[in-house]
């Protein structure tokens, strides 16, 4: 009431209008010191404690990460060894190879094969050579003749 005349009489509805409004003037003040409160509460307390915990959800995850990564490199590094010993001698037999060798072997191996004796003329009511036969079942058929050849020959690489 501090600005308030004294000679003017106070009307009853001002004073009641006064009253709302220092009451409002206070519920403003309370709750502007509730909102600081809660700023103060939300930017020094909640907003750190909730960094805190994702760097240690960060740093788990990145030494998880690290982890996996070490044990996958063990890994490869124990392999390699073996890797490179296979290496090695495929590049060992790579430089063993002769192509003349090879190629000798295959012709070699080509004129082995067992030909067919020539045909000689034989005079009717000659005596027969002695490596021919009469007997039918001495003689081979086209499967048996094909089954020694298949057995002959070597696989190449």
């Amino acid at each position: 009431s501090s600005g308030i005349n004294a000679e003017w009489p106070l009307r009853p509805g001002k004073e009641q209008r006064l009253d709302i409004m220092d009451k409002a003037k206070g519920d403003y003040i309370i709750q502007i010191e509730k909102t600081n409160n809660f700023q103060h509460d939300y930017y020094l307390e909640t907003w750190p404690s909730l960094l805190n915990q994702m760097q240690k959800v960060e740093e788990n995850r990145v030494d998880e990460l690290g982890s996996l990564l070490k044990q996958k490199c063990v890994l490869h590094k124990n392999t390699l060894p073996q890797v490179e010993q296979c290496i090695d001698n495929m590049i060992a037999t790579c430089e063993n190879i002769s192509s003349t060798q090879d190629s000798d072997l295959l012709m070699e191996e080509r004129t082995m094969a067992n030909y067919p004796p020539d045909h000689e003329f034989i005079e009717f009511g000659a005596k027969p050579p002695s490596n021919f036969s009469t007997n039918p079942s001495m003689r081979k058929t086209k499967k048996e003749k094909s089954t020694d050849c298949d057995s002959a020959l070597i696989p190449l690489l």
